[in-house]
């Protein structure tokens, strides 16, 4: 829809741009060069009279124009503006009021395309000063077209009225306020608008007052005729231009309440309250005051039936006082002597504070003359020291028409001792459930709402113990059975103590804890009846199990564990003992290979004990096997090589063969004679999958011949040994002497 600007026209003095406030001298001083819109000469004629236009206009102005819709504006458009000034000059129009572009966006669309746009009092929420800020515009988008006839652009007037809203809805909600205080009031209220003093708003004591006529809307002297000739007129006019209140007490008024009945007479008590808008103009009238006309009439009646009300007085369970409005003891009935302790003679006729001169400065003061000067009932509970012994007494005062107030009171010091004893026990069982190393969580019934819960509760849960609406609401039950199988509501000790009143015993369950973690818990659960029998609420005990869980599947793991190597251990020991005893040549030498040979069994499972069986250092296991054959031979004996962890199952295998290996060295091998020595040398070969190397090899010893058959401990080394670490074991007969050669995956080794 936009067009390029057409410059069929050579560029000219800006002279449209003479004059314009601070916009214009900005705009001629603008840098245009890099602007689509060009040098300001350039612009289009019709551009350049709406530039002139808005320029010079009084009030907010701007132009979006070009395919860009470069941004231009007046003087009055900156306060809108706010901290994007001057910086937005030239800018594009989305991105000028980049934080709003998406509501006024479709505005713009629409008036592009030829369709005006007015919008009054708009909420347009901004950050034109560095924050956000909801504020409200009256304006319009036209339409704009350039010397070819094609919309270019949108020009827009615009009015800021953020004050004007706010204002009518500040006004708006005292109006809100003013309604209820109506209805709530318990007097008879209006409000009276305009110098006519027209009804606007009217409570239902005021309609009760002047017969429930139709007077909303009308002038107050029209819809209530026969008051204008009773001074009404004057005291209304003098309030509404004078801006000063008038208080009228005990005013007499003739009001026809019925439609054709007689006129009544009326006494009334009220206060005429100017009431101004935010500039301090009158614009209403606030009327409020009680009709005291039956207050009138009960005073004539109370002075000719005081001896009768005196006998009701007399007669109550309360205390009764009434005070004059210098606050003078009038009267005080036998049940007042009763709990004060002191005769009427030094009560009646004397002022309240001569009487009771520790009130003063006390709340019960304020109560006083709170109903003495306001003329409201006030109630209270106050302490009062009497002879040096100290009553709570629960104060009624009520204003009484001409009588100052009355005041009735009994004594609830027994009251206030069960109520604080209640608290005492309240903060008794509150301590106990703080330091009770139980989880104790207490619901309500029938709904299940968790009340509250102790801080050992929500430490075992590990969240908050919340109080929920009911029990399906609340979020942590996250029990499960020992299956995993989530724990249904009917089935929860709580929900079961709830609706059928038992007692549950302990229960094991798996719990979801506040911080995702599957532990055990244990959970009972007891109902709470009233003194009736019914049940209110259940208590439910907690107590975190996991930690004992766990101990005792450790153990069973490692009993498993233990019977798992004492089997091992058992058929080692067996098979070291059937080959040695069915290769022996006498009982004797049965008896010292077979010792030999558990002996070098008891020392590696020495050096994997003290390992606790993970894995044991492959130094100490060759240290160990051939620590018996290093008296005398120590000096002969070498062993090299890394510090290398090996699997229990590696460490036995290693032991037993050079046990076997050292055996024969000493028979026949280089440990039979004085010079012969052994070499234990070790190395890890592999990168991706680590393999143990390691030689025994023997020097020095007598000439070494191929022996005619294998014996136990050959046997021993080329088959168990290899056999037990999945790797390969050989034994060669060297002339120069014995070489044992084991490989092996040191992977397989780590995993046992």
């Amino acid at each position: 829809m936009l067009d390029k600007l057409s410059g069929g026209e050579a560029p000219a003095r800006p002279d449209f741009l003479s004059g314009g406030g601070e916009m214009g001298a900005r705009m001629r001083a603008h840098d245009w060069s890099a602007s689509p819109l060009g040098e300001p000469g350039t612009w289009p004629r019709s551009l350049r009279t709406l530039v002139r236009l808005m320029l010079n206009a009084k009030q907010a102005m701007f132009i979006a124009w070009g395919p860009e819709l470069a941004f231009l504006y007046n003087d009055d458009y900156i306060p809108i503006f706010g901290a994007k000034h001057p910086h937005a000059l030239g800018l594009p129009f989305a991105e000028v009021w980049s934080d709003i572009w998406e509501q006024i966006a479709p505005l713009v669309d629409s008036t592009l395309s030829g369709n005006g746009v007015w919008q009054e009092d708009l909420l347009i929420p901004m950050e034109r000063n560095g924050y956000p800020e909801d504020t409200w515009f009256s304006f319009s988008y036209n339409p704009v077209w350039d010397d070819r006839g094609a919309i270019a652009g949108v020009f827009c007037a615009c009015t800021e009225t953020t004050d004007k809203v706010l204002a009518e809805r500040r006004v708006a909600g005292e109006r809100e306020r003013l309604r209820e205080l109506f209805r709530q009031a318990p007097g008879f209220m209006a409000m009276l608008t305009g110098p006519e003093h027209t009804f606007e708003m009217v409570n239902a004591s005021y309609y009760q007052l002047v017969g429930h006529r139709d007077i909303l809307g009308k002038p107050a002297l029209e819809a209530l005729p026969e008051v204008a000739e009773q001074g009404f007129r004057e005291i209304l006019d003098a309030v509404y231009t004078s801006g000063e209140a008038f208080v009228g007490n005990g005013i007499p008024l003739t009001l026809q309440r019925e439609p054709h009945g007689k006129p009544e007479r009326r006494f009334v008590n009220f206060v005429y309250q100017p009431i101004r808008d935010t500039h301090g103009r009158i614009f209403g009238i606030f009327a409020e005051g009680s009709d005291v006309t039956e207050a009138k009439l009960s005073e004539e009646r109370l002075r000719a039936s005081e001896a009768r009300i005196r006998g009701i007085l007399e007669g109550m369970t309360e205390g009764f006082l009434l005070l004059d409005p210098g606050f003078r003891i009038i009267q005080i009935n036998s049940e007042g002597l009763r709990i004060d302790g002191r005769p009427e003679s030094e009560i009646v006729g004397r002022s309240h504070w001569e009487v009771w001169p520790g009130l003063l400065g006390t709340p019960a003061e304020e109560a006083y003359r709170k109903a003495m000067t306001e003329r409201v009932p006030v109630t209270l509970e106050h302490c009062y020291v009497f002879d040096g012994r100290s009553v709570w007494l629960e104060l009624r005062i009520f204003p009484v028409e001409g009588s100052g107030v009355a005041v009735f009171f009994r004594d609830v010091t027994e009251r206030r001792q069960a109520a604080e004893a209640l608290s005492a026990s309240e903060a008794r069982l509150k301590a106990v459930l703080e330091n009770v190393p139980v989880g104790i969580i207490i619901t309500e019934a029938p709904s299940g709402r968790v009340v509250t819960g102790n801080p050992h509760a929500e430490r075992i849960f590990r969240h908050p113990i919340h109080p929920t609406p009911d029990f399906d609401a609340y979020p942590q039950w996250g029990l499960h059975h020992p299956d995993g199988r989530p724990v249904q509501p009917h089935e929860y000790p709580v929900a079961r103590a709830l609706l059928t009143g038992e007692i549950t015993e302990p229960e094991e369950y798996l719990y979801r804890r506040g911080d995702g973690t599957m532990a055990w818990m244990r959970l009972a659960a007891a109902p709470i009846r009233n003194d009736e029998g019914k049940v209110v609420a259940s208590v439910v005990a907690v107590l975190d199990i996991d930690m004992e869980k766990k101990g005792a599947a450790h153990q069973r793991l490692l009993i498993n564990e233990l019977n798992h190597r004492v089997k091992n251990t058992l058929a080692t020991v067996q098979s070291i003992a059937s080959q040695t005893l069915r290769n022996a040549d006498t009982t004797e030498d049965a008896r010292s290979a077979l010792e030999a040979r558990l002996f070098a069994l008891s020392r590696a499972h020495d050096v994997l004990t003290q390992e606790n069986w993970e894995s044991a250092n492959l130094r100490d296991v060759v240290r160990e096997a051939m620590a018996p054959f290093r008296q005398e031979r120590g000096r002969r004996l070498h062993m090299e090589g890394p510090d290398v962890r090996v699997a229990p199952r590696m460490a036995l295998a290693i032991a037993m063969a050079l046990q076997e290996l050292a055996t024969n060295a000493v028979k026949y091998g280089a440990l039979s004679n004085t010079s012969g020595e052994v070499n234990v040398q070790w190395r890890l070969t592999g990168k991706e999958a680590p393999r143990l190397h390691l030689v025994w090899a023997e020097t020095g010893g007598p000439p070494v011949e191929q022996p005619r058959r294998r014996g136990f401990g050959t046997r021993l080394i080329e088959r168990s040994l290899a056999h037990d670490l999945n790797g390969r074991a050989e034994i060669s007969f060297a002339p120069t002497g014995v070489v044992c050669t084991v490989d092996a995956p040191l992977a397989e080794v780590s995993a046992g």
